[in-house]
């Protein structure tokens, strides 16, 4: 006898709220309205120095509500990008205007987070249509009072891709408007297949965008229970939005990183607490440049001693697609990206106090180490004092050994 979707979704939310899984169930918040509500009452909150004490008014409100109101998930995620980390939204109170923070990925897992779980949820209903009917959404997680994260969910007597058409009809008929235009990322469940994908209008929802899971061992991890063990606690899943989220500016579209990006990412991370270096490897067509970008990205984020993060890529390499792709992905970010011209703009964006990510070639960086600095000059003496990280695209990329011989590895080098 097939476990009902009820018993499910009950199932799921048991293993959202246990333990240290951070998540606090709501079983009040069943409307629009509600959840409204529950918003403005966290937001008032962690704004109380801001607000003055003063609570904010309905007209106050409706000018944060206005900004919430997003056309896309793609808008919705060009303003979670934020502010230096820090996701506001801005009111006028007489002549003052407030600068209210409703997220701050800085507090992953602490802080100012506060995360929800609501089940049952009551869709808007178009009133305009008679036609219409509400809809009642399965599971969803929410960070500071909005919804981040959607999950739908069938029995097993159905296939996971009946949930993804479902969630593909809700987007059609508009049902992810209002509060719920904020989210990210969904997820589908039959119970034994649980996969993820990135929030999109219905017309741009592929199948092929849908991604399963797999562990750092690469075993699949396909049940819903291990799935939300391994993706939806905190800080698992407030790092997906915040950290493993890519917008493409070009296509305007929001790109969840694959599990084997994420795995590499934050073995970089890991590995550069100790300053060890190590290797990525990546075949054709596994998104290598994404997996670049973040690397680097993330480097100079996670650590406040790093002056520059640095791309390295061989100049045959370096072709007009790589810098497209980059400065698609950096147009939203939160921190620079700059691409080097010549030699000469390579050693001034290094001479810069600006903590910045710098693409250049293998080329450019071995002239100017080789050429252009003089040992024992100020401006050799500056840059030989930078912490830099570098990440290395070439697949004849030459790293030495201990016993300083030479060793060739494909793929991706963090050094």
């Amino acid at each position: 006898m097939p476990e009902l979707e009820s018993l499910i979704e009950q199932k799921l939310i048991e293993q959202l709220i246990y333990g240290d899984s951070q998540w606090t169930y709501r079983p009040d918040l069943k409307t629009e309205a509600d959840l409204w509500n529950n918003f403005k009452y966290i937001l008032e909150q962690n704004n109380k120095d801001r607000l003055d004490g003063e609570l904010l008014s309905d007209s106050e409100f409706e000018q944060v509500k206005n900004q919430l109101q997003f056309s896309t998930f793609y808008k919705a995620g060009e303003w979670l990008v934020g502010e230096n980390g820090k996701v506001m939204v801005h009111v006028q109170r007489d002549t003052k205007k407030l600068h209210l923070v409703v997220m701050n990925h800085e507090h992953i897992a602490g802080g100012s987070s506060v995360y929800e779980v609501i089940n049952q949820y009551s869709a808007l209903k178009d009133d305009e249509d008679a036609a219409s009917r509400g809809r009642r959404f399965d599971v969803t997680l929410m960070i500071n009072g909005l919804p981040m994260i959607h999950i739908e969910l069938k029995n097993r007597q159905h296939s996971y891709m009946e949930a993804f058409n479902q969630i593909k009809k809700y987007i059609g008929e508009g049902q992810f408007r209002g509060i719920f235009s904020a989210v990210q990322m969904f997820v589908i469940s039959n119970g034994v297949d649980t996969k993820y994908f990135s929030a999109a209008s219905d017309t741009e929802l592929k199948k092929e965008f849908i991604s399963g899971w797999v562990d750092r061992n690469n075993q699949p991890v396909s049940d819903y229970i291990d799935f939300a063990k391994n993706v939806l606690k905190i800080p698992q899943a407030h790092e997906m939005i915040a950290r493993y989220t890519v917008l493409d500016n070009e296509a305007k579209r929001l790109i969840l990183l694959r599990p084997y990006q994420i795995h590499a990412i934050e073995a970089i991370r890991e590995a550069s607490r100790t300053g060890k270096s190590g290797f990525v490897w990546h075949t054709t067509g596994s998104g290598k440049t994404l997996t670049s970008y973040k690397a680097t990205r993330n480097l100079l984020m996670d650590i406040p001693a790093l002056d520059k993060a640095i791309f390295l890529i061989d100049r045959k390499d370096l072709d007009e697609q790589t810098n497209t792709s980059f400065s698609s992905y950096s147009q939203n970010d939160s921190i620079d990206v700059d691409n080097t011209d010549n030699v000469t703009d390579l050693k001034n964006k290094l001479k810069s106090s600006d903590r910045q990510m710098i693409v250049t070639t293998i080329q450019k960086m071995q002239i100017l180490i080789s050429k252009r600095l003089k040992e024992g000059t100020a401006e050799y003496n500056r840059l030989r004092g930078l912490k830099i990280a570098f990440v290395v695209d070439d697949e004849r990329v030459i790293i030495r050994t201990k016993l300083e011989k030479p060793s060739k590895i494909k793929g991706l080098a963090l050094i």
